[in-house]
């Protein structure tokens, strides 16, 4: 990075430190400390790319998890007990908008992608997290968003879950004496993102009406007490 994008990054984490709802902030920093592992996962997941179709009909697709191209509406009337249904629920419960996260990679930091399937994988995860958020079974609150960073840590080794754990940890857990989160919390949670499957390149949009535990099943996606 730039000298300027050290600054812009540490004045990210510093207003995401005192208001973890800064989500414009936290785009940026997300932005800035992961493109170069984007770009090395999309060269590391060449061989799977290769070998598995529904991988690379994602990858060519481009499907997007935005209102645009998903009737949300439709999943909010599928059984609670399909994925879809468990999906619409989780947004429904807690007030998130898919909108929120289905911008272009690097449009917050002005650190883009120059290879368009490289972009994708980093906006795919990005509009992929709540529904990482509803396989999983962790809610919204801050040490929960941390304990999903420490699964996605397993997952992905994003340079930014790494920031989000540390710094969460600090705030979420140490300060406010969330013990038992810290302690066993963030194991469980790192060990159950070694455990699953690789999820980055599941295309969720065929699944939508399947039983969200024979999804969970799998992939090998165990729910995660908070």
């Amino acid at each position: 990075m730039t000298p300027q994008q050290w600054i812009r990054l540490s004045q990210a984490i510093v207003r995401t430190l005192a208001d973890s709802e800064r989500t414009d902030e936290l785009l940026v920093a997300e932005e800035l400390v992961s493109r170069g592992r984007f770009e090395r996962l999309h060269r590391q997941l060449a061989p799977r790319l290769a070998a598995d179709p529904e991988a690379a009909g994602l990858l060519r697709d481009k499907p997007r998890l935005a209102r645009a191209e998903v009737d949300f509406d439709a999943l909010g009337a599928l059984p609670a007990s399909t994925l879809g249904g468990t999906y619409a629920r989780h947004l429904e419960r807690y007030g998130l908008d898919p909108d929120l996260l289905a911008g272009p990679a690097g449009a917050a930091s002005g650190a883009g992608y120059h290879d368009p399937d490289t972009a994708y994988l980093h906006e795919r995860y990005r509009q992929t997290h709540d529904l990482w958020h509803a396989l999983t079974g962790l809610g919204t609150e801050g040490y929960e968003e941390v304990l999903l960073h420490a699964f996605t840590w397993a997952q992905l080794r994003l340079p930014y879950s790494a920031l989000i754990v540390l710094f969460g940890a600090v705030k979420h857990m140490v300060l406010e004496r969330r013990w038992e989160t810290l302690t066993r919390g963030l194991r469980d949670a790192w060990q159950a993102g070694r455990e699953a499957s690789p999820l980055l390149l599941v295309r969720w949009e065929d699944r939508w009406e399947r039983p969200v535990h024979e999804v969970r099943a799998a992939l090998r996606i165990r729910t995660l007490a908070a």
